[in-house]
């Protein structure tokens, strides 16, 4: 009678704790498992902010300037803002990026400027070939050490230009910049200039078609085949700056050039728009602006990445560059610009003039 009691009551309590071990096991994992979807929302997060796509500070740290380096070696072809730009399904999710134009010549840049605008947190910059001419063109020395730093070089040249353009991409620039247009015929052979022959189809090559030149990996081999070219120069990008009404306010012919780019790939154009330019060419600066924020969200729509300048001579106050800062991120623009040039920062410091740029995206949630 006893030992069947026992039995029952034993095997009464094994029944109680195996479900209550089930239980705990139910919920520990649901732990495990709500744990882990609030670490991936925090990397998601974290991911998204502009600190985060410079490597978790500021200023840059060293193991971060070690990494790029690293990368440098194993991927000299890189495109350091491409590289974020690709972690990214829509143009809203990428993060601001801060760049600046250049205008020292190419035969006074110094490793020590590179260092200190890379620590401060800049990711681009536009080598100015147009308004800077031939001193304004970067040598392969020069763009190799700009993407060591994790820096991506454009080279900006003249609207007259379509071999120079190809030309820069085997020098080592990762983008070019074409300004001035105002007709879509000039948008498809700019954007031919940066691109090899199509290989594919009954296309034909086209005069305007980038030309071969083999490029170097880190170890000094030479993409001396088509194919191997081809494979290397993945991650080079044509920049058009929108810089007259025919681009930004005509929404008809805007359009079109956005089509025209879109039909490159992901992340294979980028806009930048040139303000100053467009208002001394006749344009009404309220207007205009109007018209630039319509781009944008047209831009973003098609999975472009735009940019612009922030500042000017009526807005060179900390606070008011923030501000102009915060309107173009909210307006849609992830290329961000200092006014400044790249000179200037010998006077003005390169920490203290990207400090607005770092509050504004911290004010947007970047």
């Amino acid at each position: 009678m006893n030992a069947g009691g026992d039995d029952g009551f034993g095997f009464g309590m094994m029944i109680t704790m195996m479900s209550r071990i089930r239980h705990l096991n139910h919920r520990h994992s649901r732990i495990k498992m709500m744990s882990r979807i609030r670490h991936l929302n925090h990397r998601h997060r974290t991911m998204c902010t502009a600190i985060n796509a410079i490597g978790g500070s500021v200023p840059v740290s060293v193991e971060e300037m070690a990494s790029r380096a690293s990368l440098a070696v194993l991927r000299p072809q890189r495109n350091p803002i491409r590289d974020v730009m690709k972690k990214f399904d829509r143009t809203e999710q990428i993060p601001p990026l801060l760049g600046i134009f250049n205008d020292i010549p190419w035969h006074q840049i110094r490793e020590s400027d590179v260092a200190s605008w890379a620590k401060a947190g800049f990711t681009w910059i536009v080598n100015d070939g147009e308004h800077s001419g031939p001193s304004g063109r970067m040598t392969r020395e020069i763009n190799a050490m700009f993407i060591r730093y994790g820096i991506t070089p454009v080279q900006r040249l003249h609207r007259e230009a379509i071999s120079e353009h190809g030309d820069s991409l085997a020098m080592g620039s990762r983008a070019t910049m074409r300004p001035y247009g105002i007709e879509l015929e000039e948008t498809q052979r700019y954007l031919r200039s940066v691109e090899f022959p199509p290989v594919e189809g009954n296309k034909k090559a086209t005069r305007d078609d980038r030309g071969a030149f083999p490029m170097r990996h880190a170890d000094r081999t030479m993409t001396f085949t088509p194919q191997s070219l081809r494979d290397f120069e993945t991650e080079t990008q044509g920049w058009l700056q929108f810089e007259t009404s025919e681009y930004i306010v005509d929404k008809i012919n805007r359009d079109r050039v956005l089509d025209e780019m879109a039909s490159r790939g992901a992340y294979r154009t980028a806009l930048f728009v040139g303000p100053f330019d467009a208002i001394v060419r006749g344009s009404d600066p309220a207007s205009m602006e109007k018209s630039i924020g319509e781009l944008f969200q047209a831009a973003s729509k098609r999975g472009i990445v735009s940019g612009r300048v922030c500042g000017s001579g009526t807005c060179e106050e900390p606070d008011q560059i923030e501000s102009a800062m915060v309107n173009a991120i909210h307006g849609g623009a992830r290329l961000i610009s200092l006014h400044y040039l790249t000179s200037d920062l010998t006077y003005i410091g390169a920490r203290p003039a990207a400090e607005p740029f770092f509050r504004a995206c911290a004010s947007c949630g970047f």
